[in-house]
């Protein structure tokens, strides 16, 4: 349907201009006067739409090169206007004659042409919108001033003998900024949709053509002032395609555009990171993995020697060996913590309906069969269902509940709780405990790998066990996040998605 209409239209535009058109030519026909009023108001009337497209779109827009002719095409078309008033057989400014009209066509020209060459300077330029404004409207004063008061603006137009050399040269001169425009313009196509440039170059192409035909008539009703008007209604048209239709019907094109490109900026730097990622990802792994020999090595030999040799080494040497395997064994942890955290980059994902209860439980069964000697009160509350990878959730499960019973090691009977509660779009649970707890200053370091808020003398750990944790929610679509206050406890909450998005 819309396929239709589409082509129903492109059929149809063409149908309505030719009929406007020759309307135009029977009115000038008829009455030249309304000719050229109508010619004249509907190039008005597009230079009032375009500076009002630009002025109320200014806060969207990133260059200023439609807000530049927005105002400069405003006081263009008020001289415009005056033109038109002015013409010859409109009988409202008396004592004039046809020079006056032509006086203005010249000034409206020389301020169009300007307007247009200036504008695409300001395309990544700041601009003040009222000091343009102010700007205009000083010229545009400075000039009626000099057309209607001081009457000092050059003659143009002699009855009965027509244009002046000043006024011929002046198309010239104005042919020859609009050229320069144009030039500036290409230079700039990167700037613009393809389409709106090559709407303004025509528009400015007519515009050129409309100066040429008004350097040969002789008398206000002659055929090149008709043709020149006709020239002038189709650059009109063209700015109206490129500027308010543009604006209103295809607001992307225009307003936006530099949007787009900057999303499809941001796109190609959003990939360029993520490959950046991934080769540092695998980096990780390869260092971790190759890291994991010598390190075993080191332990290894370590045992070796307090086992065989520890009658040959005194008091010193042992120590030194104990801190040697502790050391192998602190890094051999973190090795493992790496390995994971780059592992958990390339594993896939494999979602499926997980009982939240029951891997608490399995967890909650190891924990104290590893700590035999620790008075644990853990209680399980009621965990929704979770669709997630039961392998990353089981671990994620095994950090918060590890990390709950390390950090009450130094209170005489922990206690430990973990709940859940259904919202809108996600289930939510919490790990709560009566440890040690973490100053809520420093939070933007909890999940962070090897952050520690608490030193390593106090509660051993690497580091990465909450970076993993993080880590595995946000790739089910979830969020963690925490609350505590030193020496009273603290709760790690995570959500993940009812859907499982």
């Amino acid at each position: 349907m819309e396929a239709r209409l589409q082509q129903l239209n492109k059929v149809l535009q063409p149908l309505v201009w030719a009929i406007v058109l020759v309307g135009l030519y029977l009115s000038s026909l008829y009455n030249y006067l309304l000719y050229h009023s109508l010619a004249e108001l509907f190039s008005v009337v597009i230079a009032v739409g375009v500076f009002a497209i630009a002025w109320n779109s200014r806060r969207f827009l990133e260059n200023n090169y439609l807000l530049y002719l927005g105002i400069a095409y405003l006081f263009v078309g008020i001289i415009d206007l005056a033109h038109t008033l002015s013409y010859k057989g409109m009988s409202i400014f008396s004592g004039f004659g046809a020079n006056l009209p032509t006086q203005l066509w010249i000034a409206a020209r020389y301020l169009e042409a300007v307007s247009l060459l200036l504008a695409p300077w300001f395309l990544r330029r700041r601009l003040n919108p009222a000091a343009l404004f102010a700007a205009y409207f000083l010229i545009f004063t400075l000039l009626c001033l000099a057309i209607f008061y001081w009457r000092i603006f050059p003659v143009c137009f002699v009855e009965g003998v027509g244009l002046t050399p000043f006024k011929k040269i002046s198309e010239y001169i104005i042919c020859g900024i609009l050229a320069g425009a144009l030039a500036f313009l290409w230079r700039q196509q990167a700037e613009f949709d393809p389409m709106v440039l090559r709407l303004i170059i025509w528009s400015i192409i007519l515009t050129m053509a409309s100066e040429l035909a008004f350097t040969f008539y002789v008398g206000v009703y002659d055929l090149s002032n008709f043709v020149g008007h006709f020239f002038k209604i189709l650059s009109f048209y063209l700015i109206y395609k490129a500027i308010i239709e543009t604006g209103l019907v295809k607001p992307y094109n225009l307003l936006f555009r530099n949007l787009n490109l900057s999303e499809e900026a941001l796109r190609k730097r959003t990939a360029e990171l993520e490959f950046a990622n991934r080769e540092l990802e695998s980096f990780s792994y390869s260092v971790s993995h190759d890291l994991k020999a010598p390190v075993r090595a080191i332990g290894g030999f370590a045992r070796i020697l307090a086992s065989e040799y520890a009658g040959k080494l005194d008091s010193e040497g042992l120590r030194l060996l104990q801190i040697i395997r502790t050391n192998t064994d602190l890094m051999s942890a973190l090795i493992d913590d790496l390995l994971a955290l780059a592992r958990l980059g390339r594993v896939q994902i494999k979602k499926s309906l997980v009982n939240m209860t029951v891997i608490t439980n399995q967890v909650v069964t190891q924990l104290r069969a590893d700590t035999p000697n620790r008075d644990l009160h853990l209680t399980i509350g009621d965990l929704p269902p979770a669709l997630g990878d039961h392998s990353l959730l089981y671990q994620v499960m095994v950090n918060l509940l590890t990390n709950a019973v390390k950090f009450t090691k130094s209170r005489p009977s922990a206690i430990i709780e973990v709940g859940g509660r259904i919202e809108d779009q996600e289930n939510i649970y919490y790990v709560k405990d009566n440890g040690a707890g973490f100053d809520a200053r420093f939070i933007g370091n909890l999940f962070r790998p090897f952050q520690r808020l608490h030193r390593s003398e106090e509660f051993e750990g690497t580091g990465v066990g909450l970076a993993l944790v993080k880590r595995i929610i946000q790739r089910h679509g979830g969020r963690v996040w925490a609350e505590g206050k030193v020496d009273e406890g603290a709760t790690f909450y995570f959500s993940l998605p009812k859907n499982g998005a």
